[in-house]
C-alpha cells in the first residue's frame, strides 16, 4: 500500500491531531511516525504539527506548543495598537473585526522552534527523516498571483522553488482577514523569486486530502494501492439554536431595514450583518467539510474496488449537537461551538483536549465524508466511519 498522512489547517485545534497520534503509535519521536507514510501533506496547523514531527520532537514535546501559553503567544503574537496599521488600529477600538497578530512575529518564532529544519532547504528532510523516497507537501497560497501554491521536498530542479519548510508553515498558517496582519514575505533559494504567502486554505485546501490524492496519481501511484488517513481539527456543523436565531435576525432584518429612524431596533441589523460578514470572512477557513472528504472518496472509488472504505479513514470530531448526545456532552459542545481557532488561554486548550476524550470514547460523533441533515438537527452518514473507534480500527 501507498501510504498517505494528511493534516487540515485549524489552528490551535491542531492539537487533536497530536492527541490522535499519541493515541496510534504513543509517545514516540516525530520521525517514526514520518516514516511510516509515503506522502504527507498538510496546510496551516497541520503543518506545524508536520514541522515538529520533521524537527523529530516527541508528541509530549510537540504538545507543548499548545500547552505552554508562552508558545502560543510565541505563534499568536499580539498586536500593540501602535504596531497594527489604519484602519484596523481604529476598528479594533470598537469591533473584534480585522487581523490582530504579526505575521513576523510567527516567522521568527518558527525560526527559533524549529533550528534543524531552519537550516536544511525542503528537498534535505526526506534523508534527514531517514527515508529518501518520502514526500512532503505543505499548501499555501500565493497572494500575488492568485492561486493556491504547493511546497514540496520533491520534484526540484535548479531553476524552480527551494524553501525551507520553516519559510513553508509559515506561509501555509498566515491566516488573513481575523488573524494575521501580512502575507508571509520570503525569498527562494534557487529561483530567486519573493513570494507574499496567505493560509493555504484560501486556495481551497484547508483539508489537503484531495490535493494529496491528485499528488500521488500525478506521480503514477497506482489508485487501487493507495491508503489514505486524514486528520481534521474538529469540524463545525451549526446547532439547530444558532440556526433559529439566525432565521429570527434575518426576518427582524427584512422586515425593519425601511425604518431608518427606529435606532433602538438597529442592533438586530447590525447583528445580521455582522454575523453575514464574518461568516463569509472565515468559511473558506473552515471550509465546507464534505467537499474534499468526498472528492478523495470518488477518486478511490471509481476504480470499481468494494475496499475503498478501508482506504480512506477520516478522523475529526464532528461539533454538532444532536438527540442522541449525553446532557454533559452538549454543555461541551455548547461551548466548543464559541471557540474561535486563535486559542491563547489555557482553559480553551482543555476544553479542546476534553473534546477529544468524549470523541476517543465515541461520545462525540466523528466526522463524516457523505451524509445528510435532517431538519431536526440529526445526520443520516453515508459514507464514512460514525465514531472513533470504527476510524482508527481501519487504520
Amino acid at each position: 500500500m501507498y501510504k498517505i498522512l494528511s493534516l487540515d489547517g485549524g489552528g490551535s485545534w491542531a492539537i487533536l491531531q497530536l492527541l490522535t497520534l499519541k493515541y496510534k503509535y504513543g509517545n514516540v519521536e516525530g520521525h517514526i511516525i514520518l516514516r511510516k507514510f509515503d506522502m504527507i501533506i498538510s496546510n496551516s496547523g497541520g503543518s506545524i504539527i508536520l514541522a515538529a514531527l520533521a524537527e523529530n520532537w516527541t508528541i509530549d514535546k510537540a504538545l507543548t506548543l499548545f500547552e505552554k501559553k508562552e508558545v502560543r503567544e510565541q505563534v499568536f503574537y499580539k498586536n500593540t495598537f501602535k504596531d497594527r496599521f489604519f484602519p484596523i488600529d481604529y476598528i479594533r477600538l470598537f469591533t473584534n473585526f480585522g487581523p490582530k497578530y504579526s505575521a513576523p512575529k510567527k516567522g521568527e518564532a518558527f525560526r527559533k522552534l524549529f533550528p534543524e529544519l531552519d537550516k536544511r532547504q525542503m528537498e534535505e528532510l526526506p534523508a534527514f527523516i531517514g527515508k529518501d523516497s518520502l514526500k512532503l507537501i505543505v499548501c499555501t497560497y500565493d497572494a500575488l498571483n492568485n492561486r493556491a501554491k504547493f511546497f514540496k521536498s520533491y520534484g526540484r530542479t535548479k531553476s524552480n522553488d527551494s524553501v525551507r519548510m520553516t519559510q513553508a508553515i509559515h506561509g501555509s498558517s498566515n491566516a488573513p482577514v481575523q488573524y494575521f496582519d501580512f502575507p508571509a514575505r520570503f525569498k527562494t533559494k534557487n529561483s530567486g523569486i519573493f513570494y507574499e504567502l496567505w493560509d493555504g486554505a484560501l486556495g481551497g485546501f484547508n483539508n489537503p486530502i484531495a490535493a494529496a490524492v491528485i499528488e500521488a496519481i500525478k506521480n503514477g501511484e497506482d489508485l487501487t494501492k493507495l491508503k489514505v488517513i486524514s486528520i481534521g481539527t474538529g469540524n463545525k456543523l451549526m446547532s439547530l439554536e444558532d440556526k433559529n436565531r439566525f432565521y429570527q435576525i434575518k426576518q427582524i432584518t427584512q422586515q425593519e431595514r425601511r425604518k431608518k429612524l427606529r435606532f433602538w431596533r438597529l442592533k438586530f441589523q447590525v447583528s445580521y450583518f455582522s454575523k453575514t460578514i464574518l461568516n463569509q470572512a472565515t468559511t473558506i477557513l473552515y471550509e465546507p467539510p464534505d467537499w474534499a472528504n468526498y472528492v478523495a472518496y470518488m477518486f478511490l472509488y471509481k476504480d470499481g474496488r468494494d475496499d475503498v472504505n478501508e482506504r480512506i479513514v477520516r478522523l475529526s470530531p464532528l461539533i454538532h449537537s444532536c438527540r442522541e448526545m449525553l446532557p454533559e456532552v452538549n454543555i461541551l459542545l455548547d461551548k466548543l461551538y464559541k471557540l474561535d481557532m486563535d486559542l491563547t488561554e489555557d482553559s480553551d486548550i482543555e476544553l479542546i483536549k476534553k473534546c477529544f476524550n468524549y470523541w476517543a470514547e465515541d461520545k462525540i460523533l466523528n466526522q463524516p465524508i457523505n451524509f445528510r441533515i435532517q431538519r431536526n438537527n440529526d445526520l443520516t452518514y453515508e459514507q464514512g466511519d460514525k465514531y472513533f473507534s470504527d476510524a482508527i480500527k481501519k487504520w
